[in-house]
C-alpha cells in the first residue's frame, strides 16, 4: 500500500501544480470582451436530452471547448440575434487558414421546455448554423443549471397590454398558459474541456472579438 501512494503522491503534487500554473497563465490574458474566471467552477444540473444523441450530460463536454447560450425558440430579439453573431463567428473560424485554435461546441440550453421539444429545438438552431446543438431538460433541472452558472431569467406574461405582476403570474389566466415571453440575459458561457466554467463573454458580441478571446483562453489554457 505505501509503495502505491508513493508513486501517486508526486502525480498528485504535478498536477496540483500543473493546475495551478494553467491558472496563472489564464490570469495574465488580456481579453476585449470575455471575463475569465478566477478558478473554473463546477456547473450543476448538465443532465439534458438533445433530439439525436440522447442525454447530453458532463460527458458531453469533456474533451472540447463549448458555448452555453440561454434562450427559448419564441425569443423575439435577443436569441435570433446572437445566434446569427455566432454562426458568423463559426464561418469565419472555419474559413481562417492557419487558425491555431479549437471550434467550440455551440449549444443553445432552452430555457422554456414547455414550449421547446428536442425536435424543435434543433430545427430552430440547425437554420444558423449544422453543427449547433439544441438541448431542453426537466424545468427543475435547467433551473439548477442555469442558478450554477448566474443565468438571469423570468417568464412574464402579458394582459390588455401591461405585464402581470409575479404574483399575478401563479393563477394565470385561463387561455394564456403558453402566451409568455421569456426575459433573460445574453452572456455566453465558455466552458474548457474538464467541462467546467471558463470564462463569461458578455454583450455586446463582436464575432471576431469572440474568436481572439477564445483562441487566447484557449492558449493560455493549454
Amino acid at each position: 500500500m505505501k509503495k502505491k501512494l508513493s508513486g501517486f503522491i508526486p502525480f498528485l503534487s504535478a498536477l496540483v501544480l500543473l493546475l495551478a500554473g494553467c491558472q496563472q497563465e489564464l490570469a495574465s490574458v488580456k481579453t476585449e470582451a470575455a471575463f475569465i474566471l478566477p478558478e473554473e467552477a463546477a456547473i450543476d444540473g448538465l443532465k439534458l436530452t438533445h433530439v439525436s444523441q440522447g442525454d447530453f450530460d458532463s460527458d458531453s463536454v469533456k474533451g472540447k471547448w463549448s458555448l452555453f447560450f440561454f434562450g427559448y425558440t419564441h425569443c423575439p430579439d435577443v436569441c435570433p440575434t446572437e445566434l446569427y453573431r455566432m454562426a458568423e463567428m463559426m464561418g469565419k473560424i472555419e474559413a481562417a487558414a492557419g487558425l491555431k485554435m479549437e471550434s467550440p461546441q455551440v449549444v443553445f440550453i432552452s430555457l422554456d421546455p414547455q414550449r421547446d421539444t428536442p425536435e424543435l429545438l434543433q430545427k430552430y438552431v440547425g437554420f444558423y448554423h449544422p453543427s449547433f446543438l439544441g438541448v431542453t431538460g426537466e424545468q427543475s433541472t435547467i433551473d439548477r443549471l442555469a442558478k450554477s452558472m448566474g443565468v438571469y431569467y423570468q417568464r412574464v406574461y402579458h394582459l390588455n397590454g401591461k405585464v402581470l405582476d409575479p404574483v399575478s403570474q401563479e393563477n394565470v389566466p385561463e387561455g394564456l398558459e403558453n402566451s409568455y415571453l421569456v426575459n433573460h440575459s445574453a452572456a455566453i458561457f465558455l466552458i474548457n474541456p474538464r467541462g467546467k466554467l471558463q470564462a463569461v463573454l458578455t454583450p455586446p458580441h463582436d464575432p471576431d472579438v469572440m474568436i481572439r478571446d477564445i483562441s487566447s483562453i484557449q492558449s493560455a489554457w493549454r
